[in-house]
């Protein structure tokens, strides 16, 4: 109630109930960020002690002046030609863009864009994420972003780094997560 009545998850998309979820969020003139953490103890919506707590996942919600600004907001990835071609299973083909020590594994899917990034020096590889994250979304359907969407996501699990981002006429919606399976499941309970 403290946000209104506007989209939000409906998930917390962890894999088990937890008792000692809490939330706290702050706003401006443009939107609202709400704040995901599992506690020691259960606390009440906004508690001022929640500030200190670790966030598993956020959820953003920005008004931007127009419908183009909030599409320039977000880090959507034209589909591109001349690149490898890697098959992800169930018909779906991303292309892989490397160098400079860094995988790009890219793939578009209606309206959305997603991409792995990894870092070969490192031991990295997009392709096994990507084909892990293919079958997440044949088992949970995203929003329907009236421009676009873009799911970008790190081989590295380095704090809040799997984001989803959409838009809906000037609002842009982005859900931050530390695990991509975690932020497909909150987005997917928008999409209802």
């Amino acid at each position: 109630m403290a946000i209104g009545t506007t989209k939000k998850p409906t998930a917390d998309g962890l894999n088990e109930n937890h008792n000692r979820l809490n939330m706290h969020y702050i706003s401006n003139a443009y939107g609202y960020t709400v704040y995901y953490s599992v506690g020691a103890t259960a606390k009440k919506f906004n508690a001022s002690t929640l500030a200190s707590e670790t966030p598993y996942a956020t959820f953003n919600k920005t008004a931007y002046v127009s419908t183009a600004a909030a599409v320039t907001a977000v880090n959507h990835h034209a589909k591109e030609t001349g690149l490898p071609v890697i098959d992800l299973g169930s018909g779906v083909r991303g292309t892989i863009d490397r160098g400079a020590g860094q995988a790009y594994l890219t793939w578009q899917a209606g309206r959305w864009s997603v991409t792995v990034h990894a870092s070969p020096v490192m031991g990295q590889d997009p392709v096994a994420m990507s084909k892990q994250l293919v079958a997440l979304f044949n088992q949970y359907s995203l929003p329907i972003p009236s421009q676009v969407g873009a799911g970008n996501f790190d081989v590295t699990d380095n704090g809040l780094n799997q984001t989803i981002t959409w838009q809906e006429g000037a609002i842009l919606y982005k859900i931050s997560a530390r695990s991509a399976e975690t932020a497909i499941k909150m987005a997917s309970s928008m999409s209802r």
